[in-house]
């Protein structure tokens, strides 16, 4: 069997987007993954049968541990010489294509989600746009997750081709596994943990709480909903990133202190709270292909996210969710209290959501056609 890398920055990718993919992928090669550390670190090993390898990534710019992490990649490749090195996020593709590209692999294989530096200013904007750039020329092959991502790349940071694997994404949605099966007794078990009501009519956002995911916009609209409509409830589920792109001291205030709005760290399974969701909120500025769009389009909840890259790629506006203007408060606050209001609309749209999920983002589908490109570059080198 070829080996085959899978280079992440943080383990949570593994837990969330890439799940099962690289179990998938080690019925037709040696897989192994490369990562920084983590307490999940065994268990991604057990759920994927595959050996995993722990460096000292991290998402923050360190120019002396990038080199030492640069060091250990080129060290590591020379010993185990991979047929394939796959990078996703933006400093495992940037250390590991160039450290892949100095070992000469023979394929170096980078896969976009998103391009940071499109909400970036000044010389950090500068840096990432150089990353992005850098980590395109070591690759042999770059991808991307969404039509309107590949549009960005190839008009402003490569000339090389970028592919998307199947209709986008990076691991499709287990819609089995993204599925409401739950009993009314078993969601309501969930909903007294949370203390959610059973008239309770439930917004959920998962992800980073940060300025970027539209999190400022989305707490004020549910501030001011919330007054109007009692039984509404805000569920925002994931972690701070305050050393980041922290949300305004506003926001964390309304978070702590409004009862209508509950926060709860991340969740390594979100499907209790998917559960119990009535409509899914993604305000993002800026995205790459959203796998919790998939996610939560799978557990039949109507969508609401931002009018931008691979959000509208997901949504189809007005059959399987809505789309609002990013940044645009007001825009946000009239779209959502549609749905709250107007019963037929809300159904008619709930109705139709799982079915484009499953026709366009299916796993299975998706991995099917990953191995293809595999086997595909396999079959040029001979």
């Amino acid at each position: 069997m070829k080996k085959l890398v899978i280079i992440v920055t943080v383990p949570v990718v593994l837990e969330t987007w890439l799940k099962g993919q690289a179990g998938f992928l080690s019925n037709y090669y040696e897989v192994e993954i490369i990562t920084s550390f983590s307490n999940t670190i065994e268990d991604i090993k057990k759920f994927e049968n595959v050996s995993i390898k722990v460096v000292d990534l991290n998402r923050k710019i360190n120019l002396f541990k990038d080199l030492k992490v640069l060091y250990s990649l080129i060290i590591h490749f020379i010993k185990n010489r991979p047929y394939f090195v796959y990078s996703l996020t933006p400093k495992a593709g940037l250390l590991g294509m160039m450290a892949a590209w100095i070992v000469r692999i023979p394929h170096r294989l980078h896969n976009v989600v998103g391009l940071p530096h499109l909400e970036a200013k000044g010389k950090r904007k500068q840096i990432l746009i150089m990353t992005e750039k850098l980590t395109y020329w070591f690759a042999t092959k770059v991808y991307c997750n969404s039509k309107n991502l590949k549009n960005e790349m190839s008009n402003k940071l490569t000339s090389k081709e970028v592919t998307i694997i199947g209709n986008g994404s990076v691991n499709g949605v287990d819609t089995e596994y993204f599925n409401d099966v739950l009993t009314n007794k078993e969601k309501t078990n969930i909903r007294e943990t949370l203390n959610i009501e059973s008239k309770d009519f439930v917004i959920t956002f998962i992800g980073r709480i940060v300025k970027d995911k539209g999190i400022n916009e989305l707490v004020s609209n549910a501030s001011k909903l919330s007054q109007k409509y009692r039984n509404l409830k805000l569920l925002l589920i994931g972690d701070y990133e305050d050393d980041l792109d922290p949300i305004s001291d506003n926001s964390k205030i309304l978070i702590e202190s409004n009862n209508n709005i509950i926060h709860v760290p991340f969740q390594q399974d979100i499907r209790p709270e998917l559960a119990i969701t009535n409509l899914f909120v993604l305000p993002s500025y800026r995205e790459g292909l959203p796998n919790v769009l998939l996610e939560a389009g799978s557990y039949s909840i109507p969508l609401v996210a931002t009018n931008i890259n691979g959000c509208n790629e997901i949504i189809i506006d007005s059959e399987n969710g809505a789309l609002v203007n990013p940044k645009d408060e007001e825009h946000l606050y009239a779209v959502i209290e549609k749905f709250i209001i107007d019963t037929d609309y809300y159904g008619k749209i709930k109705s139709k959501v799982r079915k484009s999920i499953i026709d366009r983002y299916a796993q299975g589908y998706y991995l099917e056609k990953l191995l293809e490109e595999f086997l595909t570059l396999e079959k040029s080198n001979r």
